[in-house]
């Protein structure tokens, strides 16, 4: 029986990057089929280089590593007007999928919101990402706003 890796928390750092950008194809994997994927991971190319060299105030990114090893991540804002942390983007690799990587980096999202003052955690995730929605729920997320998209032609 092989033992649950040893998880550890450090913050983001520039040369953090090309993990991220591994991990995107996995955040935009259950986007709905109007959406395009190259446009999508285009995007999270810019944001990840944005939230690791030039962070937003009340800002951060975690990195959770196994024995050492980054294996997770959570990007995060904190929003003071609501009182709220708002989880931009969560993703574990997926040779560590299913070994508590998900559930440690909520926790961590929540003792850096409580450090800045939140009462709740925000989050959205894909419709079409069932499991995801089903993971959050079993962490007593509930579903609170539905939203609508409409297609602009470009």
């Amino acid at each position: 029986m092989m033992s649950a890796p040893r998880l550890s928390l450090r913050p983001g750092e520039p040369g953090d990057l090309s993990f991220l950008r591994s991990l995107a194809p996995r955040l935009v994997a259950s986007a709905p089929p109007w959406r395009r994927q190259d446009d999508l991971l285009a995007e999270y190319d810019v944001l990840f280089a944005a939230a690791l060299t030039d962070p937003e105030p009340d800002s951060a990114v975690l990195i959770a590593c196994a024995d050492g090893q980054p294996v997770g991540f959570t990007l995060l804002y904190w929003h003071p007007h609501e009182r709220g942390v708002f989880v931009k983007d969560l993703a574990v690799s997926a040779d560590a999928e299913g070994q508590g990587v998900g559930r440690f980096l909520l926790d961590a999202v929540e003792r850096w919101g409580r450090h800045q003052g939140a009462v709740e955690i925000l989050l959205k995730t894909s419709w079409f990402n069932g499991r995801a929605r089903d993971f959050y729920t079993s962490l007593g997320f509930r579903e609170d706003h539905v939203a609508l998209v409409l297609r602009l032609e470009e």
